[in-house]
């Protein structure tokens, strides 16, 4: 599949011009992602850096040597569920306080969602108004600062950006590149195993060199960990509460863990339902149908989770739907976020559990359903041509 057939069905086409009220004056301007970023890292500024010490934990014992550290490392602390990428990234912070490398890194990541957001936008033969792109902003923004902030998880935000530099190589045609790049993503973060169909949007004379590519920027990050220590091929068998307002609750799974085979088929199904959106020419919509499948079927609800989905919708919304407000990103927020702020309206455990699972299949079926746009273009058609005889 030619990568510029990919490009033909997702040009957003700009909204017509209108009066806009000044709040709106003020989402189109180029300051409010990055004013808007800000105000919620300071919302979340009192409670910050919660997971902060696992990625100090994991940098310090990579340098380390011993039979508990180093490349044994993953076997011995199989609670450190990053990528060796996340810590030799952190490892040039390691000599500062960890209140410090913690406020560093918060505050990297924080700038990141705003950046992220703008290279969205510059993907090429795209264009997206200033409009859209405020109104995404809105929506991303304080659900990134869950992950950049209250959290600083820096694995899943490298995993991100990778990603979002592997989707600028693919709609270019740069197959080892963008190989590399979702290899690394998936160094970052291993969830991020699940971004590898986005390779099949390539040309089809280059999948050969995409696929080598990232087999090989896999097997550079953990091959070494696995020959010093083979222990490390059972750190997907790490688990953690199987909380009481997980969507794996509605379908039954009642474990107080993580059951055995959940990771693998959070893997393997974003794997195949990547494949079948590739094949119906929706490549931009891989991220979001991975994490969407890593959400629904994982045993744990933290908010943070949330800020990568709503950045691969705001993906969906602006790249491939197409519509004027990010409604699908709007739908993620409403119904995974909102809802756990909303005090003595808070639904129950099992409400939330149940609001989880619909959220994220109605987020599914969007992806994968009919493409509303075909049968809205015909009856345009028909309206222009009934008008014109």
């Amino acid at each position: 599949m030619a990568v510029v057939e990919a490009q033909e069905t997702r040009v957003v086409v700009p909204v017509q011009q209108e009066r806009a009220l000044p709040v709106m004056r003020w989402v189109e301007a180029s300051w409010f992602p990055w004013v808007w970023m800000g105000v919620w890292a300071v919302v979340h500024a009192t409670d910050a850096l919660v997971s902060w010490h696992y990625v100090v934990t994991g940098a310090a014992l990579l340098r380390s040597q011993g039979h508990l550290s180093g490349l044994h490392l993953y076997a011995t602390h199989p609670e450190l569920q990053m990528g060796p990428l996340t810590f030799v990234v952190a490892s040039p912070l390691s000599g500062a306080p960890e209140w410090a490398s913690g406020l560093l890194a918060a505050v990297t990541i924080a700038a990141a969602g705003p950046l992220l957001l703008q290279l969205v936008t510059r993907l090429p033969q795209v264009t997206v108004t200033a409009r859209q792109r405020g109104l995404a902003a809105a929506v991303l923004m304080p659900v990134w600062a869950e992950l950049a902030v209250h959290y600083t998880h820096l694995d899943d935000a490298l995993a991100l950006a990778l990603l979002i530099a592997a989707l600028h190589a693919v709609s270019r045609g740069r197959a080892a590149t963008a190989a590399l790049l979702l290899a690394a993503s998936a160094d970052a973060k291993p969830w991020a195993l699940a971004f590898v169909p986005l390779l099949l949007a390539l040309p089809r004379e280059r999948w050969q060199r995409a696929a080598w590519s990232w087999i090989a920027g896999i097997a550079l990050a953990w091959l070494p960990f696995v020959i010093a220590d083979p222990a490390t091929l059972h750190v997907g068998h790490f688990s953690i509460p199987n909380v009481a307002s997980s969507s794996l609750r509605p379908f039954g799974v009642t474990s107080p863990e993580t059951p055995v085979w959940d990771r693998p088929a959070q893997v393997l199904l974003g794997i195949s339902l990547g494949l079948v959106a590739v094949l119906r020419r929706r490549w931009v919509v891989v991220p979001a149908l991975a994490l969407a499948v890593r959400m629904i079927l994982d045993p744990g609800t933290y908010p943070y989770y949330t800020s990568g989905l709503v950045l691969a919708t705001v993906i969906v919304d602006l790249l491939w739907r197409r519509t004027r407000w990010p409604w699908l990103s709007i739908v993620v927020v409403a119904g995974l976020y909102v809802p756990r702020h909303l005090g003595p309206l808070t639904p129950t455990d099992a409400g939330l559990g149940v609001l989880r699972a619909v959220t994220l299949l109605v987020v599914i079926a969007v992806m994968l359903g009919p493409d509303w746009r075909v049968p809205a273009r015909r009856m345009t058609s028909w309206v222009g041509q009934a008008v014109g005889s």
